[in-house]
């Protein structure tokens, strides 16, 4: 799975973590290795190892000046690139320096992240073309933090169906009962907890397409001989997804959940819009209290964390909201940080039919690295455009009654097929078709994601 993750480009600090041009380097951990991130000079950023090829001394101490980091140890001096440009120790630097470097990972920035590839240096692919890539900074916000636990099991939240109507809900005022934030059915009269069941298994399904797989739930009919679906919660391989609240009008969200190493994942919470974020969205997404959470000055570790069981509020519990905690990623995390130890043991699972997207998603996941492990790359890196795909809320496609799903699936997701099925109606997006899938073994019922 490592070796997989290595062949896409992941986020792997924020931009502004590197102040300025010969800033204070940073360090990073990334798929298990220990990295210093830092801006030369002439403000490219550079990713190299955490020691100096010389004596492995420790580089996060390093003196980031004149177009390069140097070692305090003994002097020598490495580019953005790795290459050694300074060897002022020894007789030989001059000839020799040529022959030495430092490893190093290419970079990238966009949307207020550095972007590092870690994987074999002749398969470079493209960066994924989502939309929000190069959007200015006023169209866009991204937070940091750190969770206790494997990148897969907070991923697999986010396809799971069924928990919002119970982890994320309200509670009525004085009366401990059910409010309406997550569905529109009423509290029975005898007090029994309402069906918060998701849709009709029989109803939804999940289809691969290029950039991943996509939710995929019939609707009721429009009219006669017509279908109408809803198309949304997309995963991304190998590890993002937009599932989440929009407390902000207009505010997309997108979720990017990156492995520091098997036991400790970094969470880029990204929220993009197609305009202008105003100042009165931009304050009640940050500090509304509902899309972040808060973190310890100086880190990115949330206030509400493992070591104080998330500051959970019996009496909240009670009389406020089903769980007693702060807010909905605070509710998350406390689930995912806690599912056994920092990787579940899956095996002790019992999964049912709300859990299909998760079972989808673990299938896509083991055959894309089990064919890589037999020498076949995976297709999702070299196939930019499909990422391009929009963040948000469902499409709604309503198509002629018996239309196949994988075409209902191209058209919403690329408003130009449109134009050759005039009797479709669509949401936005882009296009995507079923990715070739090497076989594998179907019993499969548990991932390690291991780094």
């Amino acid at each position: 799975m490592g070796e997989l993750f290595r062949r896409f480009w992941l986020p792997g600090l924020l931009s502004k973590e590197l102040l300025g041009p010969d800033c204070v380097p940073v360090r990073v951990r990334l798929l298990g290795e220990d990295l210093i991130a830092f801006r030369d000079t002439n403000g490219r950023v550079g990713i190299v190892d955490a020691l100096c090829p010389h004596r492995n001394a420790p580089m996060f101490f390093g003196r980031n000046e004149e177009g390069g980091l140097r070692c305090i140890y003994h002097g020598w001096k490495f580019d953005v690139t790795g290459q050694c440009v300074e060897m002022p120790n020894c007789w030989e630097g001059e000839t020799f320096k040529d022959k030495v470097r430092i490893a190093s990972y290419a970079a990238e920035e966009r949307a207020g992240m550095v972007w590092i590839y870690m994987g074999p240096q002749d398969k470079v692919p493209p960066l994924p073309s989502y939309e929000w890539m190069d959007v200015p900074e006023e169209q866009r916000y991204v937070l940091k933090f750190f969770l206790e636990c494997n990148y897969l099991q907070r991923l697999e939240n986010d396809t799971s169906e069924s928990h919002g109507g119970f982890l994320h809900r309200n509670l009525g005022p004085a009366t401990g009962s059910a409010n309406l934030r997550w569905t529109s059915s009423t509290r029975p009269a005898d007090g029994s907890i309402p069906d918060r069941r998701p849709t009709d298994p029989r109803r939804s399904t999940w289809h691969d397409t290029e950039f991943g797989s996509i939710q995929v739930t019939k609707q009721d009919s429009p009219a006669p001989g017509r279908e109408l679906y809803s198309v949304g919660t997309p995963f991304y391989m190998p590890s993002f997804s937009n599932a989440g609240g929009l407390n902000a009008p207009g505010v997309r969200p997108m979720n990017i959940f990156v492995p520091v190493d098997d036991e400790h994942m970094a969470f880029f919470r990204f929220k993009w819009s197609p305009e202008p974020i105003t100042e009165t969205a931009r304050s009640e997404m940050i500090a509304g209290g509902f899309e972040f959470p808060d973190l310890i000055p100086g880190t990115f570790t949330p206030v509400q964390n493992k070591s104080n069981d998330y500051m959970i509020d019996r009496n909240k519990q009670r009389f406020y909201n089903y769980s007693g905690m702060a807010n909905t990623p605070v509710q998350d995390v406390a689930m995912c940080e806690n599912q056994g130890g920092p990787i579940a043991n899956r095996s002790k699972e019992t999964l049912v039919t709300t859990d299909r997207g998760i079972i989808h998603v673990r299938r896509r996941l083991m055959t894309t690295a089990l064919a890589l492990q037999d020498g076949v790359e995976p297709s999702e890196p070299w196939n930019p455009n499909a990422y391009a795909l929009r963040s948000g809320v469902n499409s709604r496609v309503e198509v002629p009654e018996g239309t196949p799903l994988e075409q209902v699936v191209e058209i919403a997701l690329d408003p130009v097929k449109e134009a050759a099925h005039g009797d479709a109606k669509v949401g936005v997006g882009r296009v995507a078709r079923p990715p070739a899938v090497p076989a594998a073994a179907e019993a499969i019922a548990a991932v390690v994601g291991g780094s």
